[in-house]
């Protein structure tokens, strides 16, 4: 990978792309890229822009620094004035999860040094997550008196079950790289030195397979739980799409031939 990283408009956010590959990076080092009031609104329209960008088939989320995120910035918590004022704020969070779990294309989250608080939320807003070994979870909400946020709720207990997300919640962490792995709040953990190398290797890879049945696979994960009849349903009237696919020709083609698929996402 050689794309170079430029800033495209934005003051929080950095980006690197090459190909269908675009890797966006937060730019706050100096506060382990917490996540300001500035920052927010360009994740929230960069990740609303992707979903019309045909030229990106695969995203990395990652930080510069060090660091992946080092969760909200607790200073700009002063500034809130009542219970109307923090639901907006929320909100506007809130904004940024659903527009990642929305966007039809994988999203890999790079995680390097710290994440924490919303931090750990946005990593399990990805679809894949690739940590160095030095990476470090926190789930601090609690050390500073608050409930989580951002989706965690939800995602913590489904990647590693209800009585582990509720001893890290309690507990407030922090968890290892291998130990996230094991209990599968990680996909893969790789050397610190290797990580940005690793991660684009595998968003290269990804970007090669067929982005319409990666929409669809996503899109009916994203429904979990559900009952199977209305799962059954739903595949149904999925593969009725990906069985008239030009990539579904394409990947049948190659199989009969015995040859690698070069799949465009259509």
């Amino acid at each position: 990978m050689n794309a170079e990283a430029e800033s495209r408009g934005y003051t929080r956010l950095l980006f690197e792309q090459e190909g269908p590959v675009l890797r966006v990076l937060l730019n706050l080092p100096e506060a382990r890229n917490a996540l300001d009031l500035e920052v927010r609104p360009e994740l929230i329209e960069v990740f609303r822009q992707l979903n019309d960008d045909d030229g990106v088939k695969v995203v990395i989320l990652a930080g510069v620094g060090g660091h992946f995120c080092g969760g909200s910035d607790i200073r700009s918590m002063q500034e809130i004035k009542g219970p109307v004022a923090a639901r907006k704020r929320m909100k506007l969070g809130q904004r940024l999860i659903q527009n990642m779990v929305n966007l039809e294309k994988p999203i890999i989250a790079q995680v390097d040094g710290a994440a924490a608080g919303a931090g750990v939320s946005l990593a399990l807003a990805a679809d894949l997550v690739i940590a160095s070994d030095r990476a470090r979870f926190f789930f601090s909400f609690v050390k500073v008196g608050l409930a989580p946020d951002w989706g965690q709720y939800y995602f913590l207990p489904l990647r590693v079950g209800m009585a582990r997300a509720k001893e890290l919640m309690f507990s407030g962490g922090p968890l290892a790289a291998e130990e996230a792995a094991r209990i599968g709040l990680v996909n893969r953990v790789v050397p610190a030195e290797n990580l940005a190398q690793e991660a684009w290797a595998w968003a290269a890879s990804l970007a090669q397979g067929p982005s319409q049945a990666y929409a669809l696979a996503k899109a009916a994960l994203n429904c979990w739980p559900m009952s199977l009849p209305n799962f059954l349903e739903m595949e149904a009237s999925m593969q009725a799409v990906a069985l008239n696919s030009q990539d579904f020709q394409e990947g049948r083609d190659a199989f009969l031939e015995k040859r690698k698929p070069r799949f465009k996402g259509e």
